[in-house]
């Protein structure tokens, strides 16, 4: 759900006219393999999402974000003027938890390679899911490409915070936000801790999310079970509200888009199967905007806390 969101909002572009940019750029020179260090640790050579090694001659100042991950990790990790160059998410209220400060941001929003070219970055993030041929235009240009991947549980957003503080110079930073990541996920566990373990299932446009997903985490970091997962399903399974009501679970949880929270509640509610499930019955629905249900940088936590908030009130409930 959150990858293939995402992959529909990467950008294409004619082959003649990236290929005309890149000629007019021109490769960058290959480091020298005796460089030494600096004070400020730069060059060093981090590794990326996919296990690439990207070599960085100095502290990145030109800084292009092609995903809506890096978007949300890079804008408290660095600053503003570093950042060159946004996703063409970075903008929309549906899905940014940036859009704030991204609004306020000078920087382009990118919707082709030739405008990544256009800004000579000396550092770009795209993810393991960009499109190939955009990601290998890139790479000509001699510019380090950094790959962003773990995008299926919190532990895989603790490691990118730390992977893109490497990269970008900012060690202390991103371990300042590790740090606030694992003191609120702490507090969720120490309040969450001895309660009943509730069913919990996902159900949005007709669709769950099982193993392997970001969700699952959530679930668990909220102290209750994944119902999907509980029955062996994977990813993100279509399911129908007959299939949601032989499962019945005790709490059901759905995303909505700004404004739409209420509607979103009310078709569950009114479900002909989903409506008679015990969370319908007993009103334990919970409705999560949709940025951060599919939010793979800090803002997932957030959801948790928001699912646990929930979870409490339920259970504080007279049966």
């Amino acid at each position: 759900m959150i990858v293939a969101g995402w992959s529909r909002a990467v950008f294409a572009v004619a082959a003649v006219s990236v290929a005309a940019a890149v000629l007019a750029c021109g490769p960058a020179p290959a480091p020298a393999a005796s460089e030494a260090p600096r004070a400020d640790g730069f060059p060093r050579t981090v590794t990326d999402g996919a296990g690439r090694a990207v070599h960085l001659t100095a502290r990145p100042t030109r800084i292009v974000s092609q995903s809506l991950a890096s978007d949300e990790m890079l804008f408290p990790m660095v600053p503003p003027e570093r950042l060159v160059g946004l996703s063409s998410l970075s903008r929309d209220p549906k899905y940014s938890n940036v859009v704030s400060e991204a609004t306020k941001h000078p920087a382009p929003s990118i919707e082709s390679a030739e405008d990544i070219v256009r800004l000579k970055p000396d550092l770009i993030f795209v993810t393991t899911y960009s499109r190939a041929e955009v990601v290998s235009v890139l790479e000509s240009t001699g510019a380090p490409v950094y790959r962003l991947a773990n995008f299926d549980d919190l532990d895989g957003v603790v490691t990118n915070l730390r992977r893109i503080g490497a990269a970008v110079g900012e060690e202390a930073a991103a371990e300042r936000m590790v740090g606030e990541m694992q003191r609120r996920l702490a507090a969720i566990a120490a309040r969450r801790a001895g309660r009943p373990l509730m069913r919990v299932l996902s159900y949005s446009g007709g669709f769950s999310a099982g193993r392997g997903t970001t969700f699952d985490d959530i679930v668990r970091r909220a102290n209750a079970v994944n119902e999907a997962a509980a029955r062996g399903i994977d990813k993100f399974p279509r399911l129908s509200e007959e299939q949601v009501l032989a499962w019945n679970p005790d709490v059901l949880v759905a995303g909505a888009l700004p404004g739409e929270k209420e509607q979103v509640r009310q078709r569950l509610l009114n479900g002909p199967g989903i409506g008679q499930t015990t969370a319908a019955r007993r009103g334990q629905i919970v409705v999560i905007d949709t940025r951060l249900l599919l939010a793979v940088s800090p803002h997932v936590v957030d959801a948790v806390e928001q699912l646990a908030d929930s979870l409490d009130a339920f259970q504080g409930r007279p049966r």
